[in-house]
């Protein structure tokens, strides 16, 4: 982990140093199900599409994002520069091919859709023929 320090002004006048450090963090996570797909939401604040890299391999889910810190020079920073990191097991029955993922306001919503196979169905119930 790197460390910065730097001099805070308060309004009264008086400073004192705070360090700020690169972090890594696992994002918070929910994920849902429907008849459909399984939705994965993480929190990635201030992370735009072009700092999150998703990759499937097998049936783990790794997820890696960078949040950059304020841009230099910065008079206070208040924001670290974040790692956020996760992976998930894949459930069998899940098209790998067919994942997506898209962003918007600092959330990440990855798509698992079920394989046809393994969508729930309803079966048709008939009455035997001769009864």
């Amino acid at each position: 982990m790197s460390d910065v320090t730097a001099t805070v002004p308060h309004a009264n006048g008086t400073a004192h140093a705070k360090a700020y450090r690169r972090r890594s963090a696992a994002p918070p996570v929910d994920v849902f199900e429907n008849a459909d797909e399984l939705l994965l939401v993480a929190d990635v604040p201030g992370v735009g599409p072009d700092g999150i890299d998703l990759r499937i391999d097998n049936d783990t889910l790794a997820l890696v994002a960078r949040r950059p810190g304020a841009p230099a020079p910065a008079l206070v920073r208040e924001y670290d520069e974040v790692d956020f990191a996760a992976t998930f097991r894949i459930p069998a029955g899940i098209d790998a091919a067919a994942i997506s993922a898209e962003t918007r306001n600092g959330t990440l919503v990855v798509r698992l859709p079920k394989a046809a196979s393994a969508r729930a169905r309803k079966i048709l119930v008939r009455p035997r023929s001769g009864d």
